[in-house]
């Protein structure tokens, strides 16, 4: 069992399980820009349908997030997929890796942790309170 971190909005296991899920979102994107590169309407069919099969899996463990911690906090995470789908795109399409890019991505990166830190809130004061 992961420690609750002071500080953190969300508990160490909420968090991993929030990146998981933007680990497996932009799957879906690679998939669907395979399907949009063949010509063969029976290949993108299938890749179409594996599409909606990776996002089937994106919602469930979507809703189990959202059984444990608020939206706001879930959704917060969402920007992180900007990051996997850069590095999707730089090891398997060999997409530029520009300075844009990779300084976009750190704004990125610097706001979800700033949100993720987050401070106290009146519900983590109550459940620290609570022990």
């Amino acid at each position: 069992i992961l420690p609750r971190i002071p500080g953190f909005i969300m508990k160490p296991k909420d968090i991993i399980l929030a990146i998981v899920i933007y680990i497996i979102f932009p799957i879906s994107s690679i998939i669907t820009k395979y399907a949009a590169m063949t010509d063969d309407l029976w290949n993108k069919f299938l890749l179409y349908g594996a599409s909606v099969v990776v996002l089937a899996i994106f919602s469930i463990f979507w809703q189990i997030l959202l059984k444990r911690v608020d939206l706001v906090k879930a959704y917060i995470f969402k920007s992180t997929s900007i990051i996997w789908t850069v590095i999707y795109g730089v090891l398997i399409f060999n997409d530029a890796l520009t300075t844009n890019v990779i300084i976009g991505t750190i704004i990125v990166m610097v706001g979800t942790v700033i949100a993720i830190l987050g401070g106290e809130t009146k519900e983590s004061k109550k459940e620290e309170a609570n022990g």
